[in-house]
């Protein structure tokens, strides 16, 4: 995969960050249901809203990585919330996403927001996914995408980092650092869904029903989910607005603008 600026690799230490509040997720859970900041309202409920749309009554519904917990304000069927840590009390259910706790062929749906580039193997997750999905199960992802301005805040901010010098097909391989939970490769997810028919190759018993980039300005101006940074609150109006501007721009040069990404992936076999 090849870029013109900023190429990287580029890998910064927890200590350079300018955000606050890194893996602070209860103390971002608190202040988020105290304050419902909604410049972050808005971003939340696009992430999740579009899921609904494939949620349905009496489904096994899985989150993984659920982290400070806020689907079940959006979405309409409530999922179970699992982590890797259970040290809050709002995750139902510790869950490795590389080895999961749960039975074969039991999981209607398994939810992934902003998690995967952060699996130290993204092969041994899609592989644990299709072992518990059931047949016609689904993969609801949404993640980052690093376009030019992706790549440039995260220098910017020095949050977290990317390299395109790792093989996500690859079994074998870590992508990023398995024992840190905060370990981030923001290019991962770019590199798994940018052609359908590779990924499909790998993953035959995968099929990529929806792949598609999204959000813009709207992402920075949220101010963060996690880890934080000051911004001034907007009316909904404007950020209908910045909704509106940030389609036409992701559109027309998702290289440059697009900050995220939604896949659907559907079990076939």
């Amino acid at each position: 995969m090849k870029k013109i600026f900023l190429h990287g690799p580029y890998e910064p230490i927890h200590e350079e960050n300018r955000m606050t509040s890194e893996g602070s997720v209860s103390e971002a859970r608190d202040r988020f249901l105290e304050t419902r900041f909604q410049n972050l309202e808005y971003l939340l409920r696009s992430r999740y809203a579009w899921m609904n749309e494939y949620l349905k009554k009496n489904m096994v519904i899985v989150e993984l990585g659920a982290g400070a917990g806020f689907s079940p304000l959006y979405l309409e069927q409530k999922p179970i919330l699992t982590d890797a840590t259970t040290d809050n009390p709002w995750i139902e259910k510790f869950i490795d996403a590389t080895k999961m706790d749960l039975q074969d062929n039991s999981v209607d749906i398994i939810i992934a927001s902003h998690n995967i580039h952060h699996f130290y193997s993204p092969y041994k997750f899609f592989m644990e996914c299709e072992r518990v999905l059931k047949k016609d199960g689904k993969i609801l992802i949404q993640e980052i995408n690093t376009s030019l301005m992706m790549r440039f805040l995260l220098r910017l901010m020095r949050h977290e980092g990317w390299s395109y010098d790792v093989d996500v097909f690859d079994p074998n391989a870590n992508v990023n650092h398995e024992s840190d939970l905060w370990s981030a490769n923001c290019a991962v997810p770019e590199m798994l869904f940018e052609k359908n028919s590779k990924f499909e190759k790998v993953f035959p018993f995968f099929k990529v029903s929806r792949n598609e980039v999204c959000e813009c300005l709207i992402f920075p101006l949220s101010g963060g989910v996690i880890s934080k940074t000051k911004m001034p609150s907007f009316p909904k109006f404007f950020l209908n607005f910045i909704l509106f501007f940030d389609k036409v721009l992701v559109s027309v040069f998702p290289g440059i603008f697009a900050l995220g990404r939604r896949v659907v992936i559907e079990k076939i076999g």
